[in-house]
């Protein structure tokens, strides 16, 4: 037997196996940087389209220390104007303690609060521009200081400024695609969910195509919409 003919094969045999290996990471390495440069895009515009959605939001704790007695329904808040400026009154928000929310009215540079009679204790006030209070016509309120506890801001998301960019979207997509930072020939469409995964916002300026490889992210988020109640649901965002 010719032994050293066999470790000759033996060795040319590793030698190939070993150069198609190289060959063939060197033509998948491309692939796979190009995979993750998309990830990362992806991750990306995921965090930018949550950042142009969010928004300030403030609440207030007014304190209601004699109860309001009949014959009236409601309050007349004092001196509000020193505690919030004139313009955000139309983009408050009045919550009893039990959380429900009460309408109100902005009548000649006064706030009304419909509290109902009998009510003594705390209210909470939400105010942001991006909500829109619930306004009534109110008959003559019980008149009350304003005594404020504490002021609380913080940032969170809002239903209105997701059709904004929906809008924007569907109305300037290069310019929003250049505001966002996407690279050129990378496209996108996003999508805002319900609990149950049914679109409520679509923004899809181009279908997407079956020739390319498409990257899904889904995100859970919570979001008040324009009457400052609080909705759970899922950003999906696809680019290809």
């Amino acid at each position: 037997m010719n032994k050293k003919g066999s470790h000759v094969g033996v060795v040319v045999s590793f030698v190939i196996f070993v150069t198609f290996l190289i060959f063939l990471y060197t033509m998948l390495q491309p692939i796979t940087v190009k995979e993750r440069g998309r990830e990362y895009i992806l991750d990306y515009l995921t965090l930018n389209l949550l950042g142009e959605a969010t928004g300030n939001l403030t609440t207030m704790v007014i304190h209601i220390d004699e109860e309001v007695n009949p014959p009236f329904t409601c309050v007349q808040l004092q001196n509000f104007n020193q505690h919030l400026d004139r313009s955000l009154w139309g983009n408050l928000l009045f919550n009893d303690p039990d959380g429900n929310e009460i309408t109100y009215e902005e009548r000649n540079n006064k706030i009304y609060v419909n509290t109902g009679t009998g009510f003594s204790g705390i209210l909470t006030v939400y105010y942001s521009e991006n909500i829109i209070g619930e306004q009534e016509s109110m008959s003559p309120c019980s008149p009350h200081e304003t005594n404020v506890g504490y002021i609380r801001s913080f940032s969170e998301l809002f239903g209105t400024k997701m059709y904004e960019l929906k809008d924007e979207y569907d109305l300037n997509y290069e310019g929003l695609k250049a505001h966002l930072g996407i690279p050129e020939g990378t496209e996108f469409n996003f999508y805002v969910l319900d609990g149950a995964r049914k679109p409520i916002i679509s923004a899809e300026m181009y279908k997407i195509p079956t020739d390319r490889s498409v990257y899904v992210e889904e995100t859970p988020i919570q979001y008040l919409n324009e009457d400052g109640n609080m909705i759970f649901g899922f950003l999906l965002v696809k680019i290809w």
